[in-house]
């Protein structure tokens, strides 16, 4: 790294967190452009109380910053800053892991004493409430999130998630089955890609239900009625049978579901040339989509998705729409 940029990054970025108050912060950095200098020299230079500066100093002093050069304490020289300040910064790091084990305990001390215990299934409404769980999640996920991303969606559509890039830098899995209207517009499924890019399984399905978010399997997030969901009413369901059949049901979708990367695979040494577009048209019918559904989610005419369907059942020589899947796996055109 430059000097220039180190040294700009070191005026800018506050030393507060580290315990220091704004003067003290002030005659610290005064010493570092002097090296070593009298408190009354550093007063005249910041145009404050010498008895002021005095007292930052001897503040420095008792957290190993500074350190006084001759016996009758007038002047002061600066430690280094990079033998100083990690050690301060490791102090403050052991201070707050020492805070976080006794929140933790704390905490647990709470829950063992709260009555009545936690509920199984805890109605969440609201949109604000809703996404604040949806964010709580998945950052709080260690191992794994699966997800149902399917409409309906709050108004305005689908929300960006960030919290997904957050979680999948930091090693989290996530296993993600899109329903085709969840990938109808060119910003859902450019959306979708980024997610792929950073690390995420998709998977496609025609008829994948219901909405579903599950956080390392301990904790699951569902619409409340199947039958009319409404996005801003939703259940927080925690570790029992119910989220046991949550899971298997995620699983059994996952199954029938066709992997994102099938759409979009390339020719192997050898075999028949297939486009981009087919291969992506053949995925989404392998995933039970219907040609308007698959026009509507590849942005193309449903007379294109028709036309071209016919033209590869064709070409596998089969007259059936099951015929040409199987085919196409056979071929290795679309993954089985």
């Amino acid at each position: 790294m430059p000097l220039s940029v180190e040294t700009s990054a070191v005026e800018t970025l506050s030393l507060e967190p580290l315990g220091l108050s704004v003067i003290e912060e002030e005659v610290y950095r005064r010493l570092i452009d002097r090296g070593m200098a009298a408190a009354r020299d550093i007063a005249r230079e910041l145009g404050t109380r010498p008895d002021e500066v005095a007292t930052a100093l001897d503040s420095l002093t008792a957290l190993g910053l500074v350190h006084r050069e001759d016996f009758g304490g007038l002047r002061f020289r600066v430690i280094p800053p990079d033998v100083a300040l990690p050690e301060l910064i490791g102090q403050r790091r052991r201070a707050l892991n020492r805070l976080q084990a006794e929140a933790d305990r704390l905490r647990e001390e709470a829950a063992r004493r709260t009555s009545p215990p936690t509920q199984v299934v805890e109605p969440v409404i609201g949109a604000a409430a809703v996404l604040a769980v949806v964010t709580q999640m998945q950052r709080a996920a260690r191992e794994e999130v699966l997800m149902v991303d399917a409409p309906p969606y709050f108004v305005g559509g689908s929300q960006p998630n960030e919290s997904e890039f957050i979680a999948l830098a930091a090693g989290v899995s996530y296993r993600v089955i899109y329903h085709s209207d969840a990938l109808a517009g060119d910003e859902a499924r450019a959306a979708m890609r980024q997610y792929v890019d950073a690390g995420e399984q998709a998977r496609v399905h025609a008829q994948v239900w219901p909405k579903l978010l599950v956080a390392d399997r301990s904790v699951a997030l569902v619409p409340e009625s199947a039958t009319d969901p409404d996005p801003e009413r939703r259940l927080l369901v925690r570790s029992s049978s119910l989220l046991d059949l949550l899971l298997v049901r995620f699983e059994q979708m996952w199954e029938r579901a066709t992997p994102v990367e099938s759409l979009a695979r390339t020719a192997a040494p050898g075999e028949p040339e297939i486009s981009d577009r087919d291969r992506e048209i053949l995925g989404l019918m392998a995933a039970g989509l219907k040609d308007r559904a698959i026009a509507r989610s590849l942005g193309i005419t449903e007379r294109t998705v028709g036309r071209r369907i016919n033209e590869l059942m064709r070409r596998l020589d089969t007259e059936t729409r099951f015929g040409a899947g199987v085919r196409a796996v056979q071929r290795g055109w679309v993954s089985g």
